[in-house]
Parts: structure tokens; sequence; C-alpha cells
């Protein structure tokens, strides 16, 4: 039965490449965290050219990973095509046409891009908030060092703008 699981699941026939992309889907994400991984360090390390090069990394990696989700969507929109389902079928609704014994492999991939996508999520502003926290203090040295020089104001979509004085400049490349 696994020698079954292997051969269907070789990418020969249209679920074969479901599952594959499936599993290179897997990769991408695990590939993305690491990147958000690899980000944190830079910024708990307080290291800018780290986080930027971190941030290009995760750059081309989320255009990787998108590839890689359409392709799959791509090959399930097929699949239901051909089964006389409609082309916007989720993979979960489309399971009972796999095989018996590919059914469990194709729910157990489908959870695990899900919560991979949750932990990207979650990583990514976890991120974000870490960044944010890191200007704001910089900022409040800078201010602090030098009052008046940093102002802060919000545009109307509630983002914060920064605007700071031409000596802040100097003032950083002193310390």
């Amino acid at each position: 039965m696994t020698a079954d699981i292997v051969e269907i699941a070789s990418g020969t026939d249209r679920q074969g490449k479901i599952i594959v992309a499936l599993r290179e889907e897997v990769a991408e994400y695990g590939a993305l965290l690491n990147c958000f991984d690899e980000q944190q360090s830079a910024i708990l390390a307080r290291d800018p050219e780290a986080v930027t090069m971190a941030d290009e990394t995760i750059s081309l990696q989320l255009v990787t990973t998108r590839d890689r989700r359409r392709h799959r969507e791509i090959l399930v929109a097929e699949l239901a095509a051909v089964s006389g389902q409609p082309t916007h079928s989720s993979l979960t609704a489309l399971k009972p046409l796999f095989a018996e014994p590919m059914g469990p492999l194709v729910q157990a991939l489908i959870t695990e891009v899900n919560r991979l996508i949750t932990l990207a999520r979650r990583r990514a502003q976890q991120n974000q908030m870490l960044l944010a926290r890191t200007i704001e203090l910089t900022q409040e040295i800078v201010s602090t060092l030098s009052p008046g020089t940093v102002t802060r104001t919000y545009s109307p979509q509630g983002r914060m703008k920064i605007k700071a004085s031409a000596g802040v400049g100097r003032l950083l490349e002193k310390s």
C-alpha cells in the first residue's frame, strides 16, 4: 500500500501533481518562517544591515510562496473542471475525488499549509511590532538628546509620519 501512495503522489496524474504542489507549498512556508526567524534575530541583535538583508530575503520568499500557492490553485481548478465541479471549489471539497489512501495525506497537507500560514502571519506581526518599538525607542533617544528635532504627525489614514529636522543626521552620526 505504501508503494501505491508513493506512485500516486509522484506527480504523474492530476491528483499526484496536487500532492506534490502541496508538499512544495509546505516547504516554501517553512522557508518563509525561517526568514522571519532570521529577521527577528537581526532585530534583537540591533543589526540594521542584517534586518535589511532579511527584509529582502522575505520579499523574495513571499514571491516564491505566492507562486507555489497559485500553481497549486491552478491544479485544483483543473481537477475540479475535469471532475465536473465548479472551478472555484476548494481542495477540501475535492478531497473525496482522491483515492482512499490519499485522502488522509491530502487532509494532513492542507492542515499543515494552514498551520504554517497562521504561524507566518503571527511571526510577521511580531517582527513588525519589534521594528515599530525599536523605531519608537530610537526616536525617544533622539528627542531626549536633542529636543524638538523629531516631529510626529498622523496621516488621514491614521499612520504616523515622522519628520526629523536637519540637525538630527549629524546628531546620529556623532553617537
